[in-house]
C-alpha cells in the first residue's frame, strides 16, 4: 500500500513516517505542500493521501490548486486533517466520495485502521458512487447562507419556512460535526469545492419546487 503524506511540518511528518515504516507492505512519501503534492501523486500513484489543510481553510477566494488536487480522490483516498477541535468526531466524517475529514488529534487512529487492513490483508475500502453528505436542499441553503442572504430571502426563493431553512442550518453544521457558523465557514473554505457552481462537473442542486415541475413534465 502506497500512502502520501501532505504536511508543512518536518516534526509532524517524522512522528507520522515513524508510525508506518516498521510495517511491511506500507511505502511512505512525505511533501510540504499542495504544489509538490500535485507534482507527486500522478508519478507515486498512492492508495492513501493525508493531507493538513489547515492554512487552506483561511482562504475564502477560489484556489484552482485545491480544485486539481481534489480531482485525485478518483484514484486515491484522501483523508483531510485539520488543526482545530473539529469535526468533533471520534471517526474521519466522509465529506464526499473518497474525502474524509478529521481533526489533527485522530490521525493516529486512522494509521492504526490502515496498519490494520496491511497487516490482516484486508481490502482497501473506496466509494465508487458519487456521494454527498449534504441533500439537494441542505446545498441550496448551504451556499446562500455562506452568501450572507437572509433566511427570509432563503425561505421565499426555495418555497419554503423559515422554520425549515433554520433546520436545514442545524443539520448543516451537525452533519460535519461543528457548533457554530464560524467552524463551518473554516470547513466551508475546503468543500465547497465539491459542489456546483465552483465544480461544474458536480450536479446542480434543485429546489423542492424545480423537482416537483420536472416530475409534473415526465408524468
Amino acid at each position: 500500500m502506497k500512502i502520501l503524506i501532505v504536511e508543512p511540518c518536518g516534526f509532524m511528518r517524522l512522528g507520522m513516517i515513524s508510525m508506518l515504516i516498521d510495517t511491511p507492505k506500507i511505502d511512505v512519501l512525505d511533501v510540504i505542500n499542495l504544489q509538490q503534492a500535485l507534482i507527486n501523486v500522478p508519478l507515486y500513484k498512492p492508495d492513501i493521501i493525508l493531507i493538513n489543510m489547515t492554512q487552506h481553510c483561511h482562504c475564502a477566494h477560489i484556489n484552482p490548486d485545491i480544485n486539481a488536487f481534489l480531482k485525485f480522490r478518483r484514484t486515491s483516498k484522501i483523508y483531510c486533517y485539520l488543526d482545530a477541535n473539529y469535526p468533533d468526531n471520534d471517526e474521519p466524517i466522509m465529506v464526499a466520495e473518497n474525502f474524509l475529514m478529521l481533526r489533527k488529534q485522530r490521525v493516529e487512529a486512522v494509521f492504526e485502521e490502515i496498519i490494520a487492513q496491511v497487516t490482516f490483508c484486508r481490502t482497501l475500502q473506496v466509494c465508487t458512487q458519487p456521494f454527498s453528505i449534504y441533500s439537494d436542499q441542505e446545498l441550496l441553503v448551504l451556499n446562500d447562507w455562506m452568501a450572507e442572504v437572509p433566511n427570509y430571502r432563503i425561505a421565499r426563493k426555495l418555497n419554503i419556512s423559515n422554520r425549515t431553512v433554520y433546520v436545514h442550518k442545524r443539520h448543516i453544521t451537525q452533519k460535519i460535526k461543528v457548533r457554530n457558523r464560524l467552524e463551518f465557514c473554516f470547513i466551508y473554505n475546503i468543500i465547497k469545492y465539491f459542489y456546483w457552481p465552483i465544480n461544474p462537473s458536480a450536479q446542480r442542486p434543485l429546489s423542492r419546487q424545480t423537482k416537483e415541475d420536472i416530475l409534473a413534465l415526465i408524468r
